[in-house]
């Protein structure tokens, strides 16, 4: 099934489309709903603080197109750390306000404080902060960077690359600069190589203005940061929701460098994380292990695992997927924070590198 798109009608006021996503799962089909008066004027970008867990609160701005589409950029005051944000709008039918529903478990709600003003909301529907925190609009539109894990179906053709990027339904051209060789090679060595076929694509990336292929007018661009992985079997309507780190089957598709790769009548490498107990259990080659693990907000670390062996395997075998099984333990036992981009899980070492990425799997 096709991720929704929107769908865009002229009348007098100015119409959306509703968001077909919520919360971690697909909702129906969207439908146009007339917007408020503060909403009118579209284009627009509206900047202040929002609130912050790390500090006072966030230097933020929030850019809003009449196609549904908001971009989010958000810098802590007093830290170097982002927590920019994409997606769709629609207009909150119980007020005069705007949900923005983007790559979080929880979409933002903002109120209308006159035609100029966004005003967020706690979770009661009341003003956060006691009504201190707010966004104002600019005098012009002027749509800000965002950098953030980006998920969609990317293509190559007749020299020009897009991506479809999976939340906002929108495609973006895709400069050709930062580590988009690494995207493009990865993406000429698959069966869609030399087609045109889109294929879905994770990487840190970044949403930027560029000049367009045609004219002096600016337009937002993707700049491919670092590449993650090219998924075959991805479709936007699994990226529209994020995999939970505990209680998901995690197939491993990368370890290192190294693509793993299951042998013919073995069970492939995988993990699970258990949140009952705090055990984590998988299989790699023709070996189960399994262990305890510890997470922290974005660290986790894990116990040395406990391996056994299974069928025919030799006890001192490595396993018969690849890289060894050796390695899989020492990357047990370096890892120290976690991050999860839609369906995938990736793994970094204390000195910020990746060191494993993982599929979540669902029954189908």
């Amino acid at each position: 099934m096709p991720i929704p798109t929107a769908m865009a009608v002229t009348t007098t006021n100015l119409l959306v489309a509703f968001v077909a996503l919520a919360a971690g799962c697909s909702m129906s089909a969207p439908r146009a709903e007339a917007v408020s008066a503060g909403s009118s004027g579209l284009p627009a970008s509206f900047a202040g603080i929002l609130p912050c867990m790390a500090s006072d609160g966030v230097g933020s701005q929030l850019d809003l197109w009449p196609d549904g589409v908001f971009h989010l950029q958000r810098r802590c005051e007093g830290t170097t750390s982002r927590d920019d944000d994409r997606g769709r709008w629609e207009r909150t039918p119980e007020s005069d306000g705007i949900r923005l529903h983007g790559g979080r478990e929880m979409p933002l709600v903002f109120s209308w404080r006159g035609p100029d003003v966004l005003v967020p909301l706690d979770v009661q529907g009341h003003p956060t902060g006691g009504g201190r925190f707010e966004l104002r609009r600019l005098p012009a539109f002027r749509p800000a960077s965002i950098a953030l894990g980006l998920h969609g179906m990317f293509r190559y053709m007749a020299d020009a690359a897009s991506l479809e990027e999976c939340l906002t339904g929108r495609t973006y051209p895709v400069a050709m600069e930062g580590d988009y060789l690494a995207l493009e090679r990865a993406y000429m060595a698959s069966e869609a190589g030399g087609t045109g076929k889109p294929i879905m694509a994770s990487f840190d990336g970044e949403i930027a203005e560029r000049p367009a292929m045609e004219g002096e007018r600016m337009t937002p661009t993707v700049i491919v940061k670092r590449f993650v992985n090219l998924w075959p079997d991805g479709r936007c309507e699994q990226a529209m929701s994020r995999a939970s780190l505990a209680d998901t089957y995690w197939r491993l598709v990368r370890l290192g460098d190294e693509p793993v790769v299951t042998a013919a009548n073995e069970r492939e490498a995988h993990l699970v994380l258990h949140s009952r107990n705090d055990l984590y259990k998988g299989s790699f080659g023709c070996f189960r292990y399994a262990g305890h693990y510890r997470v922290d907000g974005e660290g986790i670390t894990f116990d040395a695992p406990q391996w056994t062996a299974e069928g025919a395997c030799v006890a001192v075998a490595p396993g018969s997927a690849s890289p060894p099984r050796s390695a899989y333990s020492d990357t047990l036992r370096s890892v120290q924070r976690w991050t999860i981009n839609a369906q995938v899980l990736e793994w970094f070492d204390g000195a910020g590198n990746s060191v494993a990425v993982f599929e979540a799997v669902y029954l189908r």
